[in-house]
């Protein structure tokens, strides 16, 4: 009986031995179904084993090599990768004319932003990335924040040929230790190219700057200009034999729904010279109530206009909120800033 239990003990021993050993199929591994899974990570990988022997996708051999992380496969190109995402309908870029004949890019401010000491000139520098030589009918144009200098316009010195560097002067004649000023780049069209801002100290603009720059009936209180409402009046309506002027209408109709949100539309006005004046770009169409979402306060007019004949101003306009109603007025002014005409448009943006 004893000797029966040690036989048993025995048998059990080996058949548990035997259920614990790997088979000879565990061990060789089925390769061929490995290397058909296209990974990017193997963490079991030795660092120096990576070659292009062990990449299977047919990928350039200039893209194989060892990187910083060995047990990445493959190289990946994330700033491809980023740019290859983003839709081209996701960024809306501030330069007006990004392409075309006339373009724009900013360079650099001298003095830097927030200089604490006095300066005398300030020094905005763009690259002319247009087709176009720029000429001293190139110009800065201040609209919005508090003006450092005695002019709202500020011309470009020199000429400047495509592909290089033209430099504005802006004359500073305030002693305000902290200001924040805004400007366009206009072409002699009046087209906005690009717009910055500029901070001196600490950026800030104090009550009474702020209430010199904008009418008394309206206040910045640190809104954004265009959400500003002006309730200003035009001039009185002047005519005579050699200067006379009618409104004709607005393209698009006022009353236009535009779709909301961070984009550009163009609104255009049409006036007919009735005088017998010539009218050239010393005529202008002049912001005077409402929200001014153009960004410039005047459009000097394009080309010149005889007797009888019909002039159109067009100007950019940013649409940015959602379902809200909003109107805008502009005059026809002559050179010595007579109302000849005057209209308000009235548009909705919703989505």
């Amino acid at each position: 009986m004893r000797n029966k239990q040690y036989v048993f003990s025995i048998l059990l021993f080996f058949l548990l031995v035997s259920c614990n050993m790997p088979g000879q199929k565990k061990n060789n591994l089925d390769v061929s179904a490995t290397k058909s899974i296209n990974v990017l990570w193997d963490l079991g990988v030795d660092v120096n084993s990576v070659s292009s022997s062990s990449i299977d996708d047919p990928v350039p051999s200039e893209a194989v090599h060892p990187t910083a992380t060995p047990q990445l496969f493959k190289a990946v190109n994330f700033e491809e990768a980023f740019l290859t995402h983003q839709g081209s309908d996701d960024f809306v870029s501030s330069v007006y004319n990004s392409s075309g004949n006339d373009s724009a890019q900013w360079l650099y401010f001298s003095p830097g932003e927030h200089t604490t000491e006095p300066i005398e000139t300030l020094y905005t520098a763009f690259t002319n990335t247009g087709e176009t030589t720029w000429n001293t009918d190139y110009s800065l144009e201040f609209y919005a924040g508090f003006n450092p200098c005695k002019s709202d316009r500020i011309p470009l010195s020199k000429s400047t040929n495509p592909g290089e560097e033209a430099v504005f002067e802006i004359p500073i004649s305030s002693a305000e230790n902290n200001w924040k000023a805004c400007w366009y780049l206009l072409n002699p069209s009046g087209e906005a190219l690009y717009d910055f801002c500029y901070s001196h100290g600490n950026g800030t603009n104090s009550p009474a700057a702020q209430s010199a720059q904008i009418p008394s009936s309206g206040s910045q209180d640190g809104v954004f200009p265009p959400f500003v409402k002006h309730e200003g009046t035009a001039p009185a309506r002047f005519s005579n034999d050699e200067f006379s002027a009618e409104f004709l209408s607005t393209s698009p109709a006022t009353g236009h729904d535009f779709k909301a949100y961070d984009h550009y539309e163009e609104l255009t006005a049409s006036f007919q010279n009735n005088g017998t004046a010539v009218w050239d770009s010393s005529f202008s169409l002049v912001f005077y109530a409402g929200y001014n979402w153009m960004h410039a306060n005047s459009f000097p007019l394009p080309g010149t206009v005889n007797q009888g004949e019909t002039a159109s101003i067009t100007m950019p306009m940013e649409i940015f909120e959602d379902n809200d109603r909003w109107y805008t007025c502009w005059y026809l002014a002559a050179p010595d800033g007579k109302n000849l005409a005057d209209f308000c448009f009235n548009y909705f943006t919703s989505s």
